[in-house]
Order: structure tokens, then sequence, then C-alpha cells
């Protein structure tokens, strides 16, 4: 799934993770990371001029941190950023990025040709309440309210069923991870582990202090855990549970097409 965008000189990751937010995508970009040999950068933005911190803070396990001025530095585009910044880092080491956007993961693919993907996914009506539960304990729901999280659902589920629609139909080889799958079974994890070439076995809750979820690490512990909350657990308000399972019937094709069910135990009211 390439373009005339692709740029031949700029270092290629061994692979995307193309992630429906709350999947549990962060956790296993973690258990695949074993820096400084192996590092997978969670949603980097390598398009916009300013990245997130959280890639500035890895950066120093795979490499030499980055100083005020030249993490600030004006640069032209998104290219001349990348050259100057994340290309002699990542230049002759084993690199991968993962994303929670489909049309940032397309563009990614457009761009650097990644040549394979690693799908993450997770019934929605379980990313929607985690959501949900996130945003209340980050105190970030004026930012994202209950109407942006059944959005996202919506709109990011049917993009994610087209994407790897898309991925088969060209033949680019993609490997879907259900969340569920992956907590509760070492052969799904050393399958996923086979199918990107890399060990696995890293620390499933780095960085989740910085990333203001400290009561998931609490909550799995330093492990990945099937342990998954009640929706009593998660605490959600009486007009959140109600939204439930109106995001899952709208999102019908994308729990036919990941094997989930048309009902959500986590949308039962």
């Amino acid at each position: 799934m390439t373009d005339a965008r692709l740029v031949p000189d700029l270092p290629r990751p061994e692979f995307l993770m193309a992630s429906m937010g709350r999947s549990g995508s962060t956790m296993i970009a973690n258990w695949l990371t074993d820096p400084p040999e192996r590092v997978v950068l969670i949603e980097p933005s390598l398009f916009s001029l300013r990245n997130p911190d959280m890639v500035r803070v890895q950066l120093p396990e795979f490499s030499e941190p980055a100083g005020d001025a030249e993490w600030t530095y004006p640069d032209a585009d998104w290219q001349a950023r990348f050259r100057r910044l994340f290309a002699p880092r990542l230049a002759g080491r084993r690199w991968a990025l993962k994303e929670v956007l489909v049309a940032e993961s397309e563009r990614i693919m457009a761009t650097f040709a990644p040549p394979r993907v690693v799908v993450t996914v997770r019934d929605i009506g379980a990313i929607a309440a985690s959501f949900l539960e996130k945003h209340r304990r980050q105190n970030n729901r004026h930012r994202f309210d209950a109407g942006w999280v059944g959005t996202y659902c919506r709109r990011e589920s049917a993009a994610m069923v087209a994407l790897c629609d898309a991925m088969q139909r060209e033949g680019l080889p993609h490997h879907v991870v259900r969340y569920e799958d992956f907590v509760a079974s070492e052969d799904v994890r050393q399958q996923l582990a086979a199918f990107v070439g890399w060990p696995g076995g890293g620390l499933a809750q780095r960085h989740f202090g910085k990333l203001g979820r400290a009561f998931e690490a609490e909550r799995h512990a330093s492990g990945v855990s099937a342990r998954t909350p009640s929706l009593p657990e998660r605490a959600l308000e009486p007009e959140e549970l109600a939204l439930l399972p109106g995001i899952v019937a709208d999102c019908a094709a994308y729990q036919a097409r990941f094997g989930f069910g048309p009902v959500s135990q986590h949308a039962a009211t």
C-alpha cells in the first residue's frame, strides 16, 4: 500500500502496529520492546512538527537523548525533522511504531512501506468502556467526552475493517491480535513474536506512570494480565452505560470481522 510519497532514503520500520485505541496496543508494544536492541515507538506522530513527549522519553532507551534545543528546533517540514531528529538514532536499529488512528497508519504505510503490519483489536464495548474510564481517571472528559468516544469507535472500527480488507486484497502480510487472546494465551503471544521476528517478553507496563495510567499498572501488576475490570469496577456514570449498547450495535461489521459477538458484556446495563 505505497504511493508516490514513498521516501526511499528514510530508515524503514520492521513493522507497523495499526491499532484500535484501548486494544492493549501500548502494553503489546512494550512487550515487544527490548531496548536498546528493539523498540516500538508509541504513537510518535512522525508527520507532525511537534512529536509527543512520550517519544522523547523513549529516545534514551535506544539512542542519545534529545536536548531542549534539539527537540524544539523549528524544522521546515516533517521530513526535515525526521532526518535530523530520528533518522540518525534509528539507522541500523530494529524499530517499529504503533498508531491508534487508521488514517495515520495508512500514511505510514504509504510513506515508509513497512513489510508487515500488526493489527490490534478488542471487543468494541470493552474499548468504549475503557476509554470512558480512562478519561474520567485522567480528568480529561472536557476534551474527550462520551460523544468523542462514540465517534472514535464508530469511525475507527469501520476504518479498521476497510484497512484489513485492503491489506488482504493487496497481499500485504498482516497479523491480527485480539486483546482478549493476547492476555490469556502464551501461544498467541509467541505467534505474534514469530510474525514480527522479535522475541517479546518486554516490560508490559513500561512508562504507564508517565502516560497517566498508573491505575492500569496497579491493576495488572508488572506483566501481562488477563484481568478485565467489570463495569461496576470502571464506575461509569448511568448516561455513559446507556451509550454502550448503541456503540456496539453501530460497530456490528467490526465485531463480526474480528470474531466478537453482536452483544458485548461491556454493553450490558
